[in-house]
């Protein structure tokens, strides 16, 4: 039985909806499902409601957690083979969810040492949709997975939990490179990178490298709020220092203004008979600003039909920012602007 079988309809469809807004699954190689853990938490900040990266290291242990417990728990002091591989890493999954961390790093320890040609190998799973005669020739959707990259990441979370950043940081190491896998879908990409980068930025505050989690994080920090980028300026720089970068990034953004239109599509009615699609131009743009001595891209501004980019609308877009808010509040920014 491969790793990672994921329901290939659903994770086409989540590819799709990617164009529209991230979405995100549980961290596992045994099935990926819609459920709660596709949404993004949110957090109020300064009256408004924002979204908040998934945070790596949450434990969502459910019914079919403890009947994988319940009945494999006899492997746990027992070593992978041939017969069990794929019931023994499920139980390491399941003991993980129950917050037995000590067995689970003992199994997930064993697999990574196993020489089991399952966990050695790396599984290429297809786009193709069964029953579907067109071939994906270009592989868009398809995926690779393993059980020792999966194990790794595990062994990551456990340590980073116990405090370890050292032991973390080694094994995270070991699952981007060494048992690295790789997604050739918009979707699964930014899941990966956000995971892998949630899991860095959590190692490198462990071993006080506070510059490495604030290089890894700012460049992302207008996708999501996200608390360890917030909670590492707030240790590296006081609630006044903190009010003078917020000001002087506001005047450090620099702006380019296209001089060709932009287009976007909005339908209304999708699926019925009276659906309509409209067509928005607009003249948008692109610019950079400076985060605590980082330079940043900006994203593009949401514009209206016929709505030309301004410096203001880069301005709005940072400071309706959720990161902006979250320093904000710290900086007591968001009393002044309220």
């Amino acid at each position: 039985m491969n790793p990672g079988r994921l329901h290939i309809k659903i994770f086409l469809l989540v590819c799709i909806l990617i164009n529209a807004h991230w979405a995100y699954c549980q961290d596992t190689l045994i099935t990926y499902t819609i459920d709660s853990s596709f949404l993004n938490a949110v957090k109020t900040l300064a009256g408004r409601t924002v979204s908040l990266s998934i945070n790596y290291l949450d434990q969502s242990p459910n019914a079919n957690d403890k009947k994988v417990y319940k009945k494999y728990a006899q492997l746990a002091t027992q070593q992978p083979t041939s017969k069990n591989y794929d019931k023994y890493y499920q139980l390491a999954c399941a003991l993980w969810e129950l917050n037995k961390l000590h067995e689970a790093e003992q199994m997930f320890l064993n697999i990574i040492k196993s020489t089991e040609k399952h966990y050695a190998t790396t599984y290429y799973h297809s786009s193709d949709v069964r029953g579907d005669t067109t071939t994906n020739i270009y592989g868009y959707g398809s995926y690779t997975s393993s059980y020792k990259n999966s194990a790794a990441i595990y062994l990551t979370r456990i340590y980073i939990l116990n405090k370890q950043y050292n032991k973390a940081y080694k094994y995270l190491e070991d699952a981007v490179k060494k048992y690295k896998i790789t997604y050739n879908c918009g979707t699964g990409y930014h899941m990966q990178k956000e995971k892998y980068d949630f899991l860095y930025a959590r190692c490198y505050e462990g071993l006080k490298q506070y510059d490495k989690v604030l290089e890894l994080l700012l460049p992302e920090s207008f996708d999501s709020y996200d608390e360890v980028s917030v909670r590492v300026i707030k240790k590296l720089y006081s609630k006044n220092a903190i009010r003078d970068y917020l000001n002087k990034a506001e005047n450090s953004i620099q702006c380019t203004f296209d001089t060709f239109p932009s287009f976007s599509y909005v339908t209304s009615n999708f699926g019925s008979k009276t659906a309509k699609t409209d067509t928005l131009t607009y003249y948008s743009g692109s610019a950079t600003i400076n985060l605590f001595n980082k330079t940043v891209e900006m994203p593009r501004p949401d514009l209206e039909n016929g709505e030309k980019a301004t410096k203001e609308h880069f301005i709005r877009e940072f400071k309706e920012s959720s990161f902006y808010l979250a320093l904000a509040e710290v900086a007591g920014l968001a009393e002044k602007e309220n």
